[in-house]
């Protein structure tokens, strides 16, 4: 198999590639710490990759094996999520002991009196433009003396211009990626379940981006009632139909925007919690991966083996129980959001009506001014009916594959299959 070339590490940069720790795809390796970062147990994976023997590892800080070339950021956004008892998942530079490096898929989680991290060799297109996005973060804590909270701050923001709601949704991402390019990297067959939750998170996205415009659309025309209320006082007595029409339109618009804030935190929740779905099941895969690799090590003197296996299932059991549950908690999540389709759409149609009687009144008067405001109202319905639509045919998509999900894999007396 051909080895992975890493970001960076193309031509002109062969020393830099020489740098490197070669390990396989297929190896896994974890470490636990205490509560404050010191490292308590891992295995041979992680010794033999960080090159430094288990004296030399054991009761030292986790950071003994920091790159340089990390942004300081990062680890404050990691440290930040851990402490409040966030399973985290985060692209991590490493440094040998012999000064050469190693990039991995970290997924860090709250372990008994401290934290279990577990890695994997990146691989995805995913990896390579974090690689990227972490050298101009790099750059920018030493230019502009960032301090790490403002440097983690301004990573979430470059994730949002890169499609990312949050933070939660970027990781999830990643690690459906890189779980998919590993398998590849294997020639592991892929992994059904992780590839139908990838589908949703597609669909939670064109969700999100098509609620945004209808949120937009609305503020783009909030003040046509008040314009054409306006229009109809200039008008006096011939404008009184012209008035009740702004009057009818004004209420209707109030309960679409109100309407479109439930909608947006629905919609909200609901990729919220595919994404939450879709990292716990990557998560309970590569810990199940990791306990067999761990189970299969002879036992090191250093490091308690039992203890360590106890710690590594109770976390994996955990880890698919909730994605279980997360699953089930996504279908009636997306029933919900149906259901909110369905009320926006009925506000919708009643703002086809009063578009007609505004437009049949606006050609009695002839007024230019009144013949414009009915044309943004046009535009406006226009921005809800397609978003609406849009919004139903995708939602629709995630009723049934999700329903599908539930069926096959949601029941308890197939948990195992998580």
């Amino acid at each position: 198999m051909s080895m992975i070339v890493e970001p960076g590490l193309v031509s002109g940069h062969a020393a830099q590639a020489v740098s490197a720790v070669p390990f396989h795809p297929s190896e896994i390796f974890f470490s636990r710490t205490d509560g404050r970062g010191k490292i308590v147990a891992g295995n041979s994976v992680f010794q033999r990759i960080s090159q430094y023997d288990w004296d030399e590892l054991l009761g030292q800080p986790h950071n003994v094996i920091r790159h340089a070339d990390m942004p300081r950021g990062i680890f404050w956004l990691l440290w930040d999520r851990i402490r409040r008892g966030l399973l985290t998942g985060a692209y991590v530079k490493n440094r040998a002991r012999d000064g050469r490096h190693y990039w991995v898929f970290a997924i860090v989680a709250p372990a008994e009196n401290g934290y279990l991290s577990v890695r994997i060799k990146p691989g995805s297109e995913t990896f390579g433009l974090v690689a990227r996005e972490y050298a101009q973060l790099l750059t920018l804590e030493t230019e502009r003396s960032l301090t790490p909270a403002q440097s983690g701050a301004l990573m979430t923001e470059r994730l949002a211009e890169l499609g990312f709601s949050d933070y939660d949704a970027f990781m999830a991402h990643a690690l459906t990626d890189e779980v998919a390019a590993r398998n590849a990297m294997i020639e592991r067959p892929e992994d059904r379940m992780m590839a139908h939750f990838r589908k949703l998170m597609d669909g939670a996205r064109s969700i999100m981006q098509t609620t945004a415009q209808l949120v937009s659309g609305y503020a783009q025309h909030q003040f046509v009632p008040l314009n054409l209320f306006v229009q109809a006082g200039r008008l006096g007595q011939a404008g009184s139909a012209i008035g009740t029409i702004s009057g009818n339109y004004s209420l209707l618009s109030e309960e679409i925007r109100s309407g479109l804030a439930s909608f947006s935190v629905a919609a909200a929740r609901v990729s919220s919690n595919i994404c939450e779905g879709a990292f716990m099941l990557g998560t309970a895969r590569i810990q199940q991966e990791t306990i067999s690799l761990f189970a299969s090590e002879p036992p090191q003197a250093a490091v308690d083996h039992a203890r360590e296996m106890c710690h590594l299932t109770a976390q994996e059991q955990s880890y698919r129980r909730n994605a279980r549950d997360k699953l089930c908690g996504i279908r009636d999540d997306v029933e919900q959001f149906h259901r909110q389709t369905l009320d926006l759409k009925r506000l919708a149609s009643g703002l086809s009506a009063i578009r007609v009687m505004g437009k049949v009144e606006s050609g009695r008067l002839a007024v230019a001014v009144l013949a414009d405001l009915i044309a943004d109202l046009e535009a406006f319905q226009a921005v809800i009916a397609a978003g609406l639509t849009e919004i139903a045919l995708v939602n629709q998509d995630l009723r049934q594959k999700v329903a599908a999900l539930v069926e096959a894999y949601g029941s308890k007396r197939n948990t195992d299959e998580i």
